[in-house]
């Protein structure tokens, strides 16, 4: 075995729980809402969040070293467009997981996990997680088609695909949003 092909490994390994791991997360969370108790709900989030801090996190930068250290002992090209279009995305999504679901996870203890403002940051948390794993699937896209800026057309359906799934997931919280609060008595 090669030094590249260990990296490869460890790699895919880690992608594979990050991701994984994240699509079950919102299959699991999806099954856990639709049954309507806020208290399992509730559960769940902070299970989710003290899950995401010890294995999404560490599995995502296990990932991005992992592809540093390939791309250096493979002696792969930087500028190539799906290099460039992944670690946009993964900082992107690192920066979004940093500076906006963090704070919010935190934020729902604080209110309420069972609250109707704990509910909607629950319900904004996974929206947006949602919107995070189509772009970790972009990421792995671009890993196995590395698209150059030749595939203007696979670059064209890729982010048609994105742009569609963000306004489907982003509708729920559009739709919640134009409707008044409920009054509280």
């Amino acid at each position: 075995m090669t030094w590249y092909e260990f990296l490869l490994f460890v790699h895919i390994g880690a992608a594979m729980i990050w991701l994984g791991g994240s699509f079950t997360f919102q299959m699991y969370g999806w099954t856990v809402r639709r049954g309507g108790d806020p208290e399992e709900i509730a559960r769940f989030a902070g299970r989710a969040g003290v899950l995401s801090e010890r294995m999404f996190i560490p599995a995502s930068l296990i990932v991005i070293a992992a592809g540093i250290l390939m791309m250096i002992d493979g002696n792969w090209d930087w500028g190539q467009l799906w290099v460039i279009f992944a670690l946009v995305t993964f900082t992107a999504s690192f920066l979004t997981g940093l500076l906006v679901l963090s704070p919010i996870a935190k934020k729902i203890p604080v209110v309420g996990p069972t609250t109707a403002e704990g509910q909607a940051l629950i319900t904004r948390l996974f929206t947006i997680l949602r919107i995070d794993l189509a772009f970790m699937y972009a990421i792995v896209f671009a890993m196995v088609v590395k698209p150059t800026a030749d595939d203007v057309w696979v670059l064209v359906v890729a982010v048609g695909v994105l742009l569609v799934l963000t306004g489907v997931f982003l509708a729920p919280l559009r739709s919640s949003s134009s409707q008044p609060p409920a009054a509280v008595g």
